[in-house]
């Protein structure tokens, strides 16, 4: 008679799989107590004409708690650094072979800034600025970068080679706005300032 076998013994339960380390992330990232990365390439929607502002503030607002946006894109998206910190993101960079990856992460140190047209300051002198024949997003970088440049109480006078819709809701989240005039086939001129400034008139 052969004795029993014996029943092998019975392996752990399978544990759910963990989100990545944070040492997969950039250190400032990880430092500040975000643990996971949620990654968003937007050079598609940019090859294709399209802007990809809105995905991004949609994927902004799905992350959870300790979720970081890692953003793929091909130049350096330096106006959306001011729209992140108006929600108390801060913003991490790295250059990859001309890729940018950003990390947006939240930060408990980091004071979220208010939209800098909303402040209540004399108005500058309107600064013209023509971006006709640029390709996308150029205009629209040169034009938010510009009004950064310049701070509170900034105004300008655009020339485009058309009226620059999507700019709008980028122009509002920093509390500026805009009134466009066609004056011809190509050529429409737009006069941008905080947006009290035009409440005022």
């Amino acid at each position: 008679m052969s004795a029993p076998s014996s029943s092998p013994p019975s392996s752990p339960p399978s544990s759910p799989p963990s989100s990545p380390p944070s040492s997969a992330l950039p250190a400032v990232v990880a430092a500040a107590g975000s643990y996971r990365e949620r990654q968003l390439d937007v050079r598609p929607v940019l090859a294709k004409g399209g802007d990809p502002f809105d995905l991004i503030m949609t994927t902004v607002g799905e992350l959870a708690p300790g979720e970081a946006l890692h953003l793929l894109v091909g130049f350096e998206p330096t106006p959306l650094y001011v729209v992140m910190r108006t929600a108390g993101r801060l913003a991490h960079t790295e250059e990859r072979a001309g890729v940018f990856h950003v990390w947006f992460y939240h930060d408990a140190t980091a004071t979220p800034v208010p939209p800098q047209g909303a402040a209540r300051t004399a108005l500058l002198p309107p600064v013209d600025l023509d971006v006709r024949g640029l390709e996308p997003p150029a205009p629209m970088v040169t034009i938010l970068e510009k009004l950064a440049e310049l701070g509170a109480g900034a105004q300008l006078r655009v020339r485009h080679h058309r009226e620059p819709v999507l700019l709008y809701d980028k122009l509002k989240l920093r509390g500026y706005a805009a009134r466009c005039e066609r004056r011809g086939e190509g050529d429409y001129l737009v006069h941008i300032a905080p947006a009290w400034a035009f409440d005022a008139t």
